[in-house]
């Protein structure tokens, strides 16, 4: 039975991994506080505007290639969804303006994200990966 590849990562990605899931929560909430109290900026007023986009883009991208990458799906796969990442946020920043307000800065922002996400997950993927022996596979 051919069973798929399962992996883990090296410590020092699994840490790289939080830090980075840790700061794109961190602006998050910062961003969401400032609905209630509208004078609570975390760095600048341009900066604190946009940047809900950079973190969910990172969040969102970050969290589901680490986990197609434990899973063992083709790095192919991770760059294609980056791509549309990319392409989607684009799109919804400039010709959705009946959904959203039109604004080229947010999808910058939103690359951004993506950006640091994929330069992790390439990092992570070429020096990071180890694989995890089960089982069934050591029972020949």
């Amino acid at each position: 039975m051919n069973v798929p590849e399962k992996y883990t990562f090296k410590k020092k990605f699994v840490i790289g991994y939080y830090l980075l899931l840790i700061l794109g929560v961190l602006l998050t909430i910062g961003r969401w506080l400032s609905v209630p109290f509208p004078d609570f900026v975390v760095i600048n007023q341009e900066i604190h505007s946009h940047i809900s986009n950079f973190s969910l883009s990172m969040l969102f991208y970050l969290t589901i290639g680490y986990t197609w990458l434990l899973s063992g799906v083709k790095f192919g796969y991770v760059t294609l969804l980056g791509g549309i990442l990319l392409v989607g946020n684009l799109v919804c920043e400039t010709l959705m303006g009946f959904m959203n307000t039109t604004d080229i800065i947010d999808a910058v922002y939103g690359a951004v994200g993506t950006l640091i996400s994929f330069a992790y997950l390439l990092a992570a993927y070429k020096y990071g990966l180890i694989p995890v022996k089960s089982k069934e596979t050591d029972e020949v």
